[in-house]
Parts: C-alpha cells; sequence; structure tokens
C-alpha cells in the first residue's frame, strides 16, 4: 500500500524484508574476510584467492540479467525465498568445498541466487514503500551496513568457538530461519505474488538508464574508496596494518551514519538533493584521505568519503526505480547486474592502474567518478523536468 515519504509505513512484511536485504549483504561481505582462512586452508596465491570475490561479482552480473525473466515466470514472492535458499545451498557447498575450483563454484551459486532474492526484495521494498521508497530502500541498506559490518566479528567468533570462518554457515541459516518464521505470511499477504503485466513487453523509459548508469559509477565510486582503504592508510607516517584496519572501521561506521541521517531527511528534501550533498562531502573528503598528512586527518577525511559514498547506490536506484514506470522487477534486475558489474571492474581496474603508476594515482578515479555522477544527475534532473 503507497504511503507518503512522512507517513512510512513499517509493518512486519517491509521490516522482514529489511531483514533479508541484511542476510544477503552479510553473505556478500564475509567473503573478504574469509579469503585469508581459504588462502590459507587451500595455499592459493593472491590472484587465486581474489578469484573469490570477483566470482561473486559475475554471478550479481549473471543474476541481473535474467532475474526479471525468472520473477516474471515465477513470481516475486517464489524468487525471494527461492533465493534465500539458493543462497543458502551455495553457502552450504562453499563450507564443505575440499578445493578450489568448488570454493569458486559454490560462490558463483550463492551469488546468483541471491541476486534472484536481492531484486526481489528491491522491488518489494519499491511496492510496500510507494512515494516512500527513498526512505524505505535507505533504511533497508543501513540494516545492510550493519550486517556488512558484522560479518567479520561472526568470523573472529566462530574462531574462537573452534568452528573457524565457516561459523557463517550457522549465523546465517539461524538469520534465515527466524526471518522466515516472522516473515513469510506478512510478506505473503502484502507482496503482489505475480510481477507487472505490462512488463513482458514493457520498454524502459530513457531516463531509467540514465540512472542506472548513475548507480554504475556511484557504486564504483564507492568501492574504489572501500576496497583499497586498508591499503592505501598502511602509507600513513608511522602506519601499521593496525592502523590500516582502524582506518577500515572508521569508514564502515561513518557508512552505516551516512544511511541513517539520509533516511531521516529524505522525506523533507528528496532523494536528489541528498544525493548531490553527499557528492559535495566526499568531494570535500577526498583530499584529506587521500594526502595521508597525518591519521587524524585521514581518518577524518575517510569518514567524509564513507558518509558521502554510502547513500549512493540506495538513492541512485530510488531514482531508478522511480524512473521505471511501474516495471519495478525489471529496473531492480538490471540495477543489480548494474552494481555488479561495477564491483567486479572498479576495483580491479584501479589495481592495474596502481602496478602500472602508484595506487594514489589509481585514486584520482573517485573525483573523475564524482564529475561523472554530477553530469549524469543533472541531465537526469533536466529529463525529469521535461
Amino acid at each position: 500500500m503507497p504511503a507518503s515519504p512522512k507517513s512510512l509505513v513499517r509493518g512486519p512484511a517491509l521490516m522482514a524484508l529489511y531483514a533479508l536485504l541484511g542476510l544477503f549483504a552479510f553473505v556478500q561481505n564475509m567473503i573478504g574476510p574469509a579469503v585469508p582462512f581459504l588462502r590459507a586452508e587451500f595455499k592459493l596465491d593472491y590472484g587465486t584467492a581474489a578469484l573469490h570475490m570477483s566470482a561473486f561479482a559475475l554471478g550479481q552480473m549473471a543474476g541481473g540479467l535474467s532475474a526479471s525473466l525468472w520473477i516474471r515466470r515465477f513470481g516475486v514472492r517464489r524468487m525471494l525465498w527461492g533465493g534465500m535458499i539458493g543462497i543458502l545451498a551455495g553457502l552450504s557447498g562453499l563450507v564443505l568445498a575440499p578445493v578450489p575450483a568448488l570454493s569458486l563454484a559454490a560462490i558463483l551459486v550463492m551469488s546468483y541466487a541471491g541476486t534472484q532474492a536481492l531484486s526481489s526484495i528491491q522491488a518489494s521494498i519499491s511496492q510496500l514503500g510507494g512515494e516512500g521508497r527513498g526512505q524505505a530502500l535507505m533504511e533497508a541498506n543501513i540494516a545492510a551496513s550493519v550486517t556488512s559490518a558484522l560479518a567479520p566479528f561472526v568470523l573472529i567468533a566462530g574462531v574462537a568457538v573452534g568452528l573457524g570462518w565457516r561459523a557463517v554457515w550457522p549465523a546465517f541459516a539461524l538469520g534465515l530461519s527466524v526471518t522466515a518464521a516472522l516473515g513469510f505470511r506478512p510478506i505473503a499477504r502484502e507482496v503482489a505474488g505475480a510481477e507487472e503485466k505490462g512488463e513482458r513487453g514493457g520498454r524502459m523509459p530513457a531516463a531509467f538508464w540514465g540512472f542506472l548508469a548513475l548507480i554504475f559509477v556511484g557504486v564504483g565510486v564507492e568501492w574504489s574508496v572501500g576496497f583499497w582503504a586498508t591499503e592505501y592508510l598502511k602509507g600513513l607516517p608511522g602506519g601499521s596494518v593496525s592502523l590500516a584496519a582502524a582506518g577500515a572501521g572508521t569508514f564502515q561506521i561513518a557508512a552505516v551514519c551516512g544511511r541513517f541521517a539520509s533516511s531521516r531527511l529524505m522525506g523533507r528534501i528528496g532523494e536528489r538533493r541528498i544525493l548531490w550533498g553527499a557528492m559535495a562531502l566526499t568531494l570535500l573528503g577526498f583530499p584529506l584521505y587521500w594526502m595521508r598528512a597525518a591519521p587524524v586527518t585521514a581518518f577524518a577525511g575517510l569518514a567524509l568519503c564513507g558518509f558521502g559514498v554510502a547513500t549512493f547506490y540506495p538513492l541512485a536506484l530510488s531514482l531508478a526505480l522511480e524512473a521505471s514506470r511501474g516495471l519495478t522487477a525489471k529496473a531492480s534486475s538490471l540495477a543489480a547486474f548494474s552494481a555488479g558489474s561495477a564491483i567486479f571492474a572498479m576495483p580491479l581496474a584501479l589495481g592495474l592502474v596502481a602496478d602500472r603508476a602508484s595506487l594514489p594515482a589509481a585514486l584520482w578515479a573517485i573525483p573523475c567518478g564524482l564529475a561523472a555522477m554530477a553530469l549524469l544527475l543533472a541531465l537526469g534532473g533536466h529529463g525529469a523536468r521535461r
């Protein structure tokens, strides 16, 4: 049932959808912390270990291209729960994999199935949020930020109790079981079972493709900041791995704060104005972070960047869904493909530039990306006025 931005109805179904998005984010973000354990267990080199993150991005790209077809065939609810079960199956394969080839295959399954769930979750949140979809998507991504931050601690706790990194399996299974027990019936009542009838021959408006490009660039900027933060901060005066890790933690905390603040402001000033402000904060923080003059200034700059970039995806997604004219499942699946493409391409591209020049030189992709975002957002606003 549509709700205005100032009166978003947070019923049991919407809260369950928030939790499901958080579970997807948990799985996505546990791969990075798990890679050192996989390296030690399988005696992998860095390149092979890094393929595990690339495999997740590739699975998301493939899933994004096909999600709207599966949703149209089987309906939002079936693909939502089927995708979550597929994540559990893929995660089971990962924790049981005896060789790297099978762990990579398991991550592909996990990511492909997860993207079906992700597309269905985002479309359902948009449906229940109505005019307040932007605020609902931002709140859902706050939950995703929290569960993402919990992933490394679950691995640490698993090591402490003797389960090792494989503790992620019972953690995810328990979270999914509780969410299904509390949310299955509310979602069945409130979320439409079939996707929009006009989607089979529906064409996306031109404005949607501009916002899809905005998603790609925005996610690329976010990962350009976050993915290389620990490595870059090791170059601080008197820097160490512990200090760099603390800086990366600052980034995660700022990201949660940024999404929370944006969700509070959404109903008052709208997605576009918040996105302009987030881009300005990121541009302000970048030189402080990039110069690495001292830990205090570098951490402050990284926090400003984290506060800003964390809002890029949910805000751009809300604009894309609004521009899709009701074709929410198709728009959501294409958004998942665009985000997966950015996750796959941008850290890799920066790494290649860093190998040939330097990491500080590669990070200039961040202000260049912000300029591209500004252009796309300006063009999108002009198209909306027309």
